[in-house]
C-alpha cells in the first residue's frame, strides 16, 4: 500500500510564503483550528492536488496564476493574494511505499506538473480511489427550498459521478463525451434525422439506463449502511434514488455542457432523493416523506447523506486501489454529541466490523473547529498511527496562520517539567490519566452521555475491571469438563496412573501447562495494572491535587519525573 508520506504548500490560498511541511510519514492526520486558520486550504490543497490527475496542464495551471482583474482566465487561480507576481506557488506531496520504503515526488505548480502522466498514473488512482467530504458538500443533499423537491443531480455531477470509475476515464467524462456533448448534425450543422437519429435516441435511452443502474447499486449500499450502521440493523429509514427527469434528443441539441450552461442543466437533469419512514403501528409500513428537507431533522438528514457518500464509494473498484485517502473537513458540525460518536465509531472502525473494514484502508484526513470532536477521535486514537496540528489564527490581521503538532496532555507534562513549570506538570497528567482510564473503561465510545465520574471513581471501576476480567479469564482458561476426583489427580503422577484414559491425561497435562502460564502471567503483568492503578491512586493525591489546588504542599522534581513515568506505564499497560 502506499500513502502520503509528506505535502509541502507554499502561497496557496491561506498559506503564504513559507514552505509549509506537514512530516506525517504515511500515518491519519487529525486537526484542530479555529475558523480562517487553514484547515480548509489543506483541504482543497489536497483537493486540487488529486483532480490535476485528470486536467490538462493548462487546466492545472489556472490555479496558480498571478490574479489580475481584467483578465478572466486568472479568476479561477487559488494563489495567495498577498504574494508578489515572482513569488512560487505550488502544492507537493512524497509518496511512499509501506512494503519498499520507495518514495516518490508529485508536484503542481505554474511551471511543473507531473500528476496527469500517462506513464505514472497513481495520482490518477488515488483520485479514483479517494473521497472528500465536508459540511458544505453534505449540506448540499438537501439544500432546496421547502416548496422544492431535492434534485441531487448537481451533487453526483460534481462530487460523485468525477470518482466513478469508467475504464480509462470516470464516469462524468463517459458522460460528457460519449453522447451528451452535442447531438449528431449533418455537414451543414444541421441536426441528422431517420435512422441516425434513431440509433442516437437509443444512445440516450442506454445512457439513461446504465445511470440509473447506478443510482440502484448506490442506493443498495446506502441503505445497508444506514440500517446497519446508524439504526443497529432495524427498519426505520430507507432512500430511493431516481434518475427523474434524463437525457433527450431536446436537451442535448441545446449543448448542455456550454459555457455558463450550469443553471439551465441543473433545471433539465433531476435525480429525486425519495425517503421513507418505517411505521410499526397501527399496520407496520413504510410511508414515503415528500420534500425531506422540510419533514426531517438535520440529524436524520445527515445521516442520509453520509449513507449516500458511503454507498457511493463502495460502489467504487476500492479494493484495487493501492493508494487511498479520505478527507473529511467539520462534517460532523450539525450533529449533536451522541450521533457524532455514532459516526467517530464507524469512521474509526472501532467495534472492528467486516461490513466496515474498507474504512481501515484509507489513509485519514480529519479536520475540525470543535475542540470536543478533536479531544473525542483524539483519546480514541493513538500517536502510532496518527499526528495531531493545531493550526491558529489571529482574525484581526491578515498574518499566515500559525501551525503547531497538537501535544497529548503527556507531552505537555514532560515540557512542563523541563521547563520547571511544575503546576502546570501535575494538571496536564490529571488530564492524562483521565483520558487513559476513559479509553479503557469505554473503548467503544458507548458510555459518553452518562453521567459525570471523577478521576478517583474511574480509578476504582479501573482497578473493578480488570479483576473482573482475570476472574472471567481464569473460568476461561479451566473451565474442564473432567470429574473432580479426576481433576484431583493433577497433583499426582497422573501419567503412569491406568485409571486414566489417554485422552483424560492429555487434558491434564493441557490444565498443568495452563496453569503454570496464568500463574506467570497473573503475577507479572495482571499484577502489575493493578499495581499501576494503586500507584495512580497515590499520585492523584500526592502530585495532581497538589498541582490543582492551593495548598501549602510543595510539589518535588523527583515526585512528578516519576508520575510521568507511571503515566508511561499505565498507558501502555492499560492499551
Amino acid at each position: 500500500m502506499k500513502r502520503i508520506k509528506e505535502i509541502r504548500i507554499r502561497n496557496f490560498k491561506a498559506f503564504q510564503k513559507d514552505n509549509r511541511q506537514f512530516k506525517i510519514n504515511g500515518k491519519n492526520v487529525l486537526v484542530f483550528g479555529n475558523n480562517g486558520s487553514g484547515k480548509s486550504s489543506l483541504f482543497w490543497a489536497l483537493y486540487t492536488f488529486l483532480q490535476s490527475s485528470g486536467k490538462t496542464n493548462e487546466e492545472v495551471q489556472k490555479y496558480f496564476k498571478n490574479y489580475t482583474i481584467s483578465d478572466p482566465k486568472t479568476h479561477q487561480t487559488l494563489k495567495n493574494i498577498f504574494m508578489g507576481e515572482t513569488e512560487d506557488s505550488y502544492v507537493k506531496v512524497t509518496s511512499i511505499d509501506s512494503d519498499t520504503n520507495e518514495t516518490k515526488n508529485y508536484t503542481i505548480s505554474h511551471g511543473t506538473i507531473n500528476t496527469n502522466s500517462d506513464s505514472d498514473t497513481i495520482i490518477q488512482e488515488l483520485n479514483l480511489a479517494s473521497d472528500f467530504i465536508n459540511y458544505k458538500l453534505l449540506h448540499n443533499f438537501y439544500r432546496a427550498s421547502h416548496r422544492q423537491q431535492v434534485n441531487l443531480w448537481p451533487v453526483f455531477e460534481r462530487d460523485i459521478f468525477p470518482f466513478l470509475a469508467e475504464g480509462t476515464q470516470n464516469l462524468l467524462e463517459d458522460i460528457i463525451k460519449t453522447p451528451t456533448l452535442d447531438i449528431p448534425r449533418d455537414a451543414g450543422g444541421r441536426s441528422v434525422y431517420g435512422r441516425q437519429r434513431e440509433l442516437y435516441v437509443n444512445k440516450l435511452s442506454v445512457l439513461n439506463t446504465k445511470i440509473q443502474d447506478i443510482l440502484d447499486e448506490i442506493q443498495g449500499h446506502a441503505n445497508d449502511f444506514i440500517k446497519n450502521e446508524f439504526f443497529a440493523g432495524k427498519d426505520v429509514i430507507r432512500i430511493s434514488l431516481i434518475f427523474s427527469k434524463k437525457f433527450n434528443f431536446q436537451k442535448v441539441h441545446t449543448k448542455l455542457w456550454g459555457e455558463n450552461k450550469e443553471a439551465e442543466r441543473y433545471n433539465l437533469l433531476h435525480i429525486k432523493l425519495s425517503v421513507e419512514l418505517f411505521e410499526e403501528k397501527p399496520t407496520p409500513q413504510w410511508k414515503s416523506i415528500e420534500r425531506v428537507q422540510s419533514f426531517l431533522n438535520e440529524a436524520q438528514l445527515t445521516r442520509i447523506a453520509i449513507g449516500i457518500r458511503i454507498g457511493a464509494l463502495l460502489t467504487r473498484p476500492l479494493a484495487e486501489a493501492r493508494f487511498k485517502i479520505l478527507v473529511l473537513d467539520d462534517m460532523l458540525i450539525s450533529l449533536d454529541l451522541s450521533n457524532r460518536v455514532d459516526v467517530v465509531r464507524i469512521i474509526l472502525n472501532k467495534d472492528r466490523k467486516e461490513s466496515l473494514s474498507f474504512f481501515d484502508e484509507f489513509q485519514k484526513f480529519i479536520f475540525t473547529h470543535d475542540k470536543g470532536l478533536f479531544n473525542l477521535i483524539r483519546r480514541n486514537t493513538n500517536e502510532e498511527n496518527w499526528v495531531y496540528y493545531n493550526f491558529n489564527k489571529d482574525e484581526s490581521d491578515n498574518s499566515p496562520p500559525t501551525i503547531r503538532a497538537d501535544l497529548t496532555s503527556l507531552q505537555k507534562a514532560a515540557k512542563y517539567f523541563d521547563e520547571n513549570e511544575f503546576e502546570n506538570c501535575g494538571n496536564e497528567l490529571r488530564k492524562e490519566a483521565e483520558a487513559i482510564l476513559d479509553n479503557f473503561l469505554d473503548p467503544d465510545l458507548k458510555l459518553l452521555d452518562q453521567k459525570f465520574q471523577g478521576l478517583k471513581q474511574k480509578l476504582g471501576d479501573a482497578f473493578k475491571k480488570l479483576t473482573e476480567k482475570r476472574f472471567k479469564d481464569f473460568n476461561i482458561a479451566f473451565l474442564t469438563d473432567l470429574e473432580p476426583e479426576k481433576l484431583q489427580k493433577i497433583k499426582e503422577d497422573y501419567h503412569s496412573d491406568d485409571s486414566l484414559t489417554t485422552g483424560e491425561k492429555r487434558k491434564l497435562t493441557i490444565l498443568k501447562t495452563k496453569m503454570s502460564d496464568f500463574l506467570i502471567n497473573f503475577n507479572e503483568e495482571g499484577t502489575r495494572k493493578e499495581q499501576l492503578i494503586s500507584e495512580t491512586k497515590e499520585i492523584l493525591d500526592r502530585v495532581m491535587n497538589t498541582a490543582s489546588h492551593h495548598g501549602e504542599n510543595e510539589l518535588y522534581r523527583a515526585e512528578l519525573k516519576d508520575a510521568i513515568e507511571k503515566m508511561k506505564d499505565l498507558k501502555e499497560h492499560l492499551r
